[in-house]
């Protein structure tokens, strides 16, 4: 990048790249090719450079930040919430290894996703421990001259079909002290992927989800110098959280869009049922509002504190985290019932210009992409330390 280039000209770009990539891979859509048209998009995408937004100059890249980012994962959403949701991820892992991966290892890295388009999946998920994050069953095996090997069981990885690198939880052994849990950025060449039975879900269909077994092995630079539990706290977490929210608004923006289309062309005459519907479709527009409000008050929160250090965030933010997934996970699935209830059938059909099929089911795994029922838990254990004011 050049030193006098203009950072906001540089978002835009890459925000008009993003909201026209449907336009330009010019690729018709049907019900039955969620996974051809995903990777058609996904591919441009690539090709656009929307990857490595987040690396800085120094390493080649633009340097977006949270909101910026925030704003190219909603484009996405509009236009196909799988691809939404891989960008969605793939962010939440470069930006953990931007802000927290120090050394050679990781600045050759980071040159990479920006040469390379790498994306990364997210290997944090593990069988066993019931979606807890913070415990690893998979143990770091250290062998001659330092080289790292170990084997991770993962109920389910996302896109590994298309990622170039994987950032990885593990145990690891000090010689000092008990071992504690590292993140560990794995190249896939590096990775022997085995499928011990076919999996998918029923929304999302855009992205390849399966049970796998990773049979790995990496240099000893590979692994984060901090611990995992400060970088999950202070980046990833909070990074996927505003990052899924974006999805969310994306997909609602959708669901809206189609919702006026029918209001205007299919409402009819009757100026009783014509109000009714206004009005049920501006509390819809109600609750989009609030979901983006809520974002925008999350990434600021975020960008104040820019440093990345390591830690853990306090209650306040830990709090206003979960409540925003827990509250735009809710809103879309409010918003997408609403509009099926004012379309009606055509809403329901599976195609056609009103279809809230694919929407529908993409909006059902909002609230149990970390459970929000255990969210919930978590914010309530900490409330009487919360004090929100305006």
């Amino acid at each position: 990048m050049t030193e006098d280039a203009d950072p906001g000209q540089m978002a835009r770009s890459y925000l008009d790249k993003a909201a026209t990539l449907a336009a330009r891979v010019g690729r018709k859509r049907s019900p039955s090719d969620d996974k051809a048209h995903a990777d058609a998009l996904l591919a441009q995408a690539r090709a656009d450079g929307l990857l490595s937004v987040v690396v800085g100059p120094e390493q080649g890249g633009p340097g977006l930040g949270l909101a910026d980012t925030a704003r190219i994962t909603e484009r996405l959403a509009r236009q196909s919430g799988s691809v939404g949701l891989i960008y969605a991820m793939h962010m939440s892992q470069a930006l953990s290894v931007v802000r927290h991966g120090r050394g050679p290892f990781f600045e050759d890295f980071q040159r990479r996703m920006v040469r390379d388009q790498i994306l990364i999946a997210s290997g944090t998920s593990e069988k066993g421990p019931g979606g807890d994050i913070f415990t690893s069953l998979c143990q770091v095996e250290v062998g001659a001259e330092g080289a790292l090997s170990g084997l991770k069981e993962s109920p389910n990885i996302s896109y590994l079909d298309h990622a170039g690198a994987i950032l990885l939880t593990a145990m690891m052994a000090r010689p000092k002290g008990p071992p504690r849990q590292v993140l560990i950025a794995l190249e896939m060449p590096d990775v022997a992927v085995s499928v011990p039975y076919q999996g998918g879900f029923m929304g999302m269909k855009g992205i390849l989800n399966q049970p796998v077994a990773l049979t790995w092995a990496a240099p000893p630079d590979a692994v984060f110098p901090d611990p995992f539990a400060p970088i999950a706290r202070r980046t990833m977490t909070p990074c996927i959280q505003v990052l899924w929210a974006a999805l969310w608004s994306g997909i609602a923006w959708g669901v809206i869009e189609k919702a006026k289309l029918f209001l205007h062309k299919e409402i009819g005459t009757d100026p009783e049922v014509a109000a009714i519907a206004r009005h049920d479709l501006s509390g819809l527009i109600n609750r989009h509002y609030a979901m983006n409000a809520m974002i925008r008050d999350t990434i600021a929160a975020f960008e104040a504190d820019p440093g990345g250090t390591p830690g853990s965030i306090g209650f306040t933010q830990a709090a206003r985290i979960n409540r925003l997934k827990i509250c735009c996970a809710d809103w879309l699935n409010e918003i997408c019932q609403g509009a099926l209830r004012l379309i009606g059938i055509r809403g329901y059909a599976t195609g056609g210009p009103y279809s809230l099929a694919e929407a529908l089911t993409d909006a059902l795994s909002a609230p149990i992409m970390v459970s929000n029922t255990r969210l919930m838990m978590n914010t309530a254990a900490i409330e009487a330390y919360v004090d929100e004011t305006l």
